[in-house]
């Protein structure tokens, strides 16, 4: 019966869960009472007719009412470089958004997706009922929602706040209006999709942990050590298929992240160094609520990815390290822990994106890293830029260079 309840508690949970990522087109996966997993395909399918609606809205503004297409040209003389930024970055924001969503609503996503959840509920049920062990999946949960109540009240609440109390107005007409909907919307479902991700990761993650302190604490049988082995490879498929699904999402979050912070960073340089521009306390301020959010959601994203592969890692150490408890001899046993052993000691798969990019805290701030695996896409690092602070500096850098203070 406990075990029961534990189960229930875990499918509610995830009901939740998805329920989140279907109001952000991030999936249209439905679980029922009984923990089955299936693809209803018509969450982001929604989600892209509702933003597909609602960019024909703001054309009609433009045509119709005689708006101006992006943004207030009443302060351009004073931001000069910087509104330019904006207007480019709303375009590729929505731009972004109906991409990524649209990538999301392809059947075989959905599928593949399904497939990974189905495995991974498996997963911890098959663990529950081998070893009549108990796991703990709350935690991954509430940093979940928490995750998503914090990025969702900095982006409609203090975001909005600052843009509209901000002396360099650029929202004044109700077109303008529908174009930050819009790109706040896109913050929101970026925000569901990397705690979608992450999350997915967290849960893995308690697996393995479980598996560990099973490890520690009795003998391992040979079934015991099989069904383990089983469970490892299993892991590295499905996370390589979770990793092809999001990929591309994550891809295009982490550049949009990377113009977001630069031309913010330039705006807020450009006000500081205007006579009459922001105090340091107003720039100040506005990177903040700039950065925060956008740091904050990748720093979990990448966090999660890494703890999960620490884990991963672990588990190799202790099933490896379980030869040296064994009778050297031509047991089963014996046998399964060295096949194991050569068998991790080639290079696995772990999170990428495409393959071929890391998922690890060298995106953020290694250039090297970046370069590294740019060459492995061939791709050079200034024509596909990520968020790194070293690419952010060299772009602030060569903006400065062309932008003149004396305006």
């Amino acid at each position: 019966m406990l075990q029961r309840s534990k189960h229930d508690a875990f499918v509610t949970r995830l009901r939740w869960a998805l329920r989140a990522q279907n109001c952000f087109g991030v999936s249209s996966l439905t679980i029922d009472k009984e923990g089955r997993l299936g693809s209803g395909r018509a969450g982001p399918k929604i989600v892209l007719v509702g933003l597909l609606l609602i960019i024909l809205l703001a054309v009609w503004f433009i045509y119709g009412k005689n708006e101006s297409a992006f943004v207030c040209k009443s302060y351009a003389t004073r931001v000069v470089l910087f509104y330019y930024f904006v207007i480019i970055e709303t375009i590729i924001a929505i731009f972004f958004n109906v991409i990524s969503t649209f990538k999301m609503a392809w059947p075989s996503s959905q599928e593949s997706l399904a497939e990974c959840w189905k495995q991974l509920i498996g997963k911890v049920q098959e663990i529950q009922a081998l070893y009549r062990c108990e796991i703990e999946s709350k935690q991954p949960f509430l940093i979940f929602w928490l995750w998503m109540c914090v990025l969702s009240l900095s982006y409609c609440v203090l975001l909005t706040y600052m843009v509209l109390t901000s002396a360099v107005l650029f929202i004044v007409q109700t077109n303008h209006f529908i174009l930050y909907g819009l790109r706040i919307f896109s913050y929101l479902s970026h925000t569901a999709a990397g705690a979608s991700f992450g999350l997915f990761a967290m849960l893995l993650r308690i697996v393995l942990v479980e598996m560990q302190n099973m490890i520690r604490r009795s003998t391992v049988s040979e079934t015991q050590l099989r069904s383990m082995i089983q469970l490892y490879r299993h892991i590295h498929q499905i996370i390589e298929c979770f990793c092809d699904v999001y990929g591309w999402v994550l891809l295009i979050i982490f550049f949009e992240h990377f113009l977001i912070l630069t031309d913010r960073s330039f705006f807020a340089i450009r006000m500081y160094r205007l006579p009459m521009g922001f105090t340091f306390k107003q720039v100040l301020a506005m990177m903040m609520v700039w950065v925060f959010p956008l740091a904050l959601n990748d720093m979990l994203l990448i966090g999660a990815c890494v703890a999960t592969d620490r884990a991963l890692q672990e588990f190799e150490k202790q099933l490896c390290g379980l030869r040296k408890e064994t009778v050297q001899d031509d047991s089963e046993l014996t046998i399964m822990i060295t096949s194991f052993a050569l068998y991790v000691a080639e290079r696995k798969p772990k999170f990428r994106i495409l393959k071929s990019i890391n998922l690890n805290f060298g995106l953020l701030y290694g250039v090297n890293i970046i370069s590294e695996s740019l060459d492995n896409l061939k791709i050079s690092s200034v024509s596909f830029p990520f968020q790194s602070c070293g690419v952010i500096g060299t772009y602030l850098t060569v903006f400065l260079q062309f932008d003149s203070p004396n305006i």
